[in-house]
């Protein structure tokens, strides 16, 4: 892994402050919206460095998205973002500043919209207890949650034996109480929720519910019925 310069902090500031202090104007920093966001731009000048990898490195779209951050516990809304799920990065664009990556340590949660999905995302740090580090995915929030950690990997000489390639992945996990499991198969899923393995199993009969852990999106449904046999 590259060692982020030591100068960057110094360009930085001066690309951030200098354009305003020659031409006296403060109109883009206004159309900001908010004087704090600058806060956002502590953080190291993001770069394409798989440049000739096949793909992409982002979540869902290699294009920016609307999108908010909870920052060091302060919200900032309307922004445009991309989750770099190769690295786990976020990253940031701003007006008339560079690309940012923006400061893990503290980035509390973000949410990107697409199309009329929001996925929103939250940061469990660098050593949790349980489950994964980095940015994971809440697809679902109740007394029982569905969480999904997205991945790229970069698979060597896999486009037509010349170039190297992106591959997609995730894993599943289910946060009971307050421990996080992750989840290995769709028998596996069923012993987690053995207290109501019976009515699950009826639910799913009734309904014709197929469970794939290919798409996350079909646990939903039966967490969320889970969760009603207990309220």
């Amino acid at each position: 892994m590259t060692r982020p310069s030591p100068y960057h902090p110094v360009i930085l500031f001066f690309l951030v402050f200098l354009p305003y202090s020659l031409s006296g104007n403060t109109d883009t920093l206004l159309k900001q919206n908010n004087p704090g966001r600058d806060v956002l731009l502590n953080g190291r000048i993001w770069w394409n460095k798989h440049a000739k990898v096949t793909g992409d490195p982002f979540f869902i779209s290699d294009s920016y998205l609307k999108g908010s951050v909870t920052f060091n516990g302060q919200s900032f809304g309307n922004l445009y973002l991309k989750y770099d799920i190769c690295s786990d990065e976020l990253v940031y664009k701003p007006e008339s500043h560079p690309v940012i990556l923006l400061n893990k340590e503290m980035t509390d949660s973000f949410k990107i919209t697409y199309g009329f999905r929001d996925y929103i995302f939250f940061n469990t740090g660098s050593t949790p207890e349980s489950g994964p580090a980095g940015y994971i995915n809440m697809l679902y929030k109740g007394p029982t949650s569905l969480l999904v950690k997205y991945a790229k990997k970069i698979q060597p000489l896999a486009d037509q034996g010349i170039y190297d390639l992106f591959h997609q992945e995730h894993k599943i996990f289910i946060r009971k109480d307050t421990t996080i499991i992750p989840v290995t198969g769709r028998k596996h899923l069923m012993s987690i929720l053995g207290d109501k393995k019976k009515e699950v199993r009826e639910y799913r009969k009734q309904n014709r519910h197929r469970i794939s852990l290919k798409e996350p999106d079909s646990l939903v449904p039966v967490l969320e019925f889970y969760d009603s046999l207990s309220r």
